[in-house]
Order: structure tokens, then sequence, then C-alpha cells
């Protein structure tokens, strides 16, 4: 059954109007579940939408690849990255890598992002909590608490681990923001693919540089463990190191922000849910899991076919594109039930918010304990909450979420 309007599953700028993406990716579970998509300027793909067949393709990388194309940007923009960084066969970042090497390479920085690792960080954590939760109060309860705050916190978390000053945080934000979002930045003078290709330049300038200080003097910290680390006895190549040190500043916080940020905007819209959780804490794990559920900040990611094969009766040639939705995925009444529904005491609700399979993400448990200790800090204080006006939505079809979210807030 032909479904309109798919086209808009790639278009960043439907994600500032996140309803009617979730409408007709409900449509895609209700009939067929995959569908071929054809939008204007961006190669064709395969669009998933069901849980089950995302979990088939993420468990088969020798069936579909994370190379060469893993998310759904302008054809232009993947044409000047050919000519840039060459064939992705040759020269690939971690999360376009499948086998050995990526294995590899995630086991560099894998123990510190490990439970037990990660619990011994939670004291200082909730001390960045409760400092945020401070700057709360300092303004007086009237905020925009995604750019005043949720931006802010998991960024100061991932910062001080990878080793890096306080002051180059609003860089860092800066430039993040702008490398997923590219479209939100365009202007007479730059068009989205200039503005990526400036980004990305300016972060391999400030990693690399980076990289240098810590082989000179390397310290306890992630930045000294990435520029030092060795592969068959060879330090990393300069594309594989910094793109690497893309990857832990931009996801290690940005995905986060946007779990806090709607997480927020979720207690409000479901005040029982707000004041279940004041009255029993203990609840602050599976609430935070259902957070990250809700928002599923990672929209997409996309993967080859390696071989003619097929998909709930649709033929997928060899070197097609499929885009597995992720948010679909985590609102399929098949795999999750009352799936669309925010309950903050669902239980092993084996969401997709984090992948699955060798691309999981890797600060998965950093992520679940930030979103734990900040509205543990803040729930205990906070009066009231309501909304001060209408909330805005970052233009990225590949990590997005709330870009303002005016509130009003009266403390304890």
């Amino acid at each position: 059954m032909a479904i309109a309007n798919l086209d808009i599953l790639s278009d960043a700028f439907s994600y500032q109007r996140p309803a009617d993406i979730d409408a007709k990716l409900a449509e895609l579970r209700a009939t067929d579940g995959i569908a071929y998509v054809e939008p204007e300027g961006i190669r064709p793909y395969w669009a998933v939408s069901r849980y089950e067949d995302i979990r088939y393709i993420e468990s088969h990388p020798e069936l579909f690849s994370a190379e060469p194309r893993t998310v759904l940007i302008m054809e232009a923009l993947e044409q000047t990255n050919i000519a840039r960084f060459g064939d992705a066969q040759g020269v690939k970042t971690l999360v376009h890598m499948d086998g050995e090497q990526h294995r590899a390479l995630r086991q560099i920085t894998r123990d510190w992002f490990m439970p037990a690792n990660v619990a011994k960080l939670r004291g200082h954590v909730n001390e960045l909590a409760s400092e945020f939760v401070q700057r709360l109060r300092d303004t007086g309860g009237d905020c925009d608490f995604a750019a005043d705050i949720a931006f802010w916190y998991p960024l100061r978390v991932i910062l001080q681990l990878i080793g890096l000053p306080q002051e180059d945080e609003a860089t860092i934000l800066a430039l993040t923001q702008r490398l997923f979002a590219p479209d939100g930045y365009v202007t007479e003078e730059q068009d989205a693919t200039a503005v990526f290709v400036e980004t990305v330049q300016r972060m391999g300038e400030y990693f690399t540089a980076l990289a240098e200080d810590r082989r000179a003097s390397p310290r306890d910290d992630l930045a000294s463990l990435l520029a030092n680390a060795k592969l068959d006895d060879q330090l990393l190549d300069p594309f594989t190191l910094t793109s690497y040190f893309v990857l832990l500043a931009t996801a290690g916080h940005d995905t986060t922000s946007a779990s806090i940020a709607g997480g927020m905007l979720a207690l409000i819209e479901h005040p029982d849910q707000r004041t279940l959780l004041e009255q029993h804490p203990e609840l602050l794990p599976q609430a935070a899991d259902e957070m990250i559920r809700w928002v599923t900040p990672v929209k997409h990611f996309a993967r080859t076919a390696l071989e003619d094969g097929e998909l709930r009766g649709q033929r997928i040639r060899k070197g097609e594109t499929l885009a597995m939705f992720f948010a679909s995925a985590n609102r399929d009444e098949e795999a999750i039930a009352d799936a669309g529904r925010f309950d903050i005491q669902r239980k092993g609700s084996r969401h997709l918010a984090f992948g699955h399979g060798r691309h999981n993400c890797l600060g998965m448990h950093l992520a679940r304990m930030e979103i734990e200790c900040f509205f543990g800090q803040l729930l205990p204080q906070l009066d009231s909450v309501a909304l001060a006006g209408t909330p805005t939505y970052i233009p990225s079809q590949f990590v997005s979420g709330l870009q303002t979210l005016p509130l009003t807030m009266r403390f304890r």
C-alpha cells in the first residue's frame, strides 16, 4: 500500500513538527512496515519502521553494512564528503565500521563507560547536577530549560571526562549543534553543505591540537587515552583519531541533553507521572530509561544491503539503503506494550534508543546515570512547573530534540 509524503522522514525541517513525523511512522507501521522512498535531493532508501525488522538488520552485519552510508543526507553533501575524505571503504569513522577494526577501536574507550566505572562517577555527577539545579533556582524560575540547562549539564560531564577546559564548552556546543543540524544554520553565504564542511574542519583542527598536547603531556583523561592509543603497534591515523574525538564530544552529550529536556516536557504533560516519581524516587532508574525511550534522540541510522534479500515481502537489492527509524520501533505496540504511553514504572521495555548489536551506544550507562542524578536533585526542590510558551524543535533528521523549552518553575 502506497503511503503519501513519506519523504518528510528525511527532511530536516519536518522534525520541527514531531507530531507529523510520529503520525507518518505510525501509518507506515500500520501498513507494510517498510516502504521505498525517493525524496528530492537525497538518494532513495527503504524506510524501516518495525521493531523486529530493525533488530534483525542490526543483528546481521554480514547482511547489512554500516558503510558507506550511515545517515540520510543531501546527495550534494555525500559527494562533498567523498571528494574531501575519499571512499568510505578506505577512510572510515567508527560509525561506518564493522568487524574486527570496529571492535578494536571501541575497546579503547569501552572500559571507561562500563557500569562499574560509571558507578564510580555518580558522586561527582550528582555534584554537577546540583550545580545546574542551583543555576535553575538562580533564574528565579523563568527560563528556557533546554537552552539554559539541558544543553549544558551533560556537556560538562562528558567534556570533563575527555579532559577539556570549561571555557571551551560553548565552542563544543556550537560546533555540535551545527554538525547535527546544519540546515538550521543556512545563510545567504553558506548552504547546509558549506556549514557542515566548515564545522568538520573546525572540529578537526581543535581535536588535532588536543591530541598533540596529550601526546606531549599525557593526563588521566580520555583525551590522553585516545591520543596515545595504538592498534597493531601504531598510533591511530589522524582521521580515525579526530573522528573518534568528534563522536565522543558530540554524541556524548547531545542525545542526553535531548532526553533531559524531553523528559522534563513529558513530566509536565503527564503530571501523574511526575507526582509518582516525586513520591517514589526509587523509580528514577526506570524513569530515566523511559525518558530516553520516549524521546529517542537518534532518529535514524542507515545500513547498506550486502546482498539481494527480502524484508516483509519487499525485494531488497544489493547496494540499497535501509534507514532504521528508532523512534518508530520504540512506539511499536507489537514489541513494547502500551508503547504510546509514558510510563515511569515500565520495566524491560527493550527499547532501541541506544541502537542494538555491534553499534549500540558506548555511553548508554553514563546517559542513564546523568538523567537519574539530575531529576534526583531537581524534583525534591521543585514545587511547580508549567510551560511558559510553545516548545520548538531542532531541524535535524539525524539527532533531534527540543531547541527551546520555556518554563515557569517555583521551588520549595
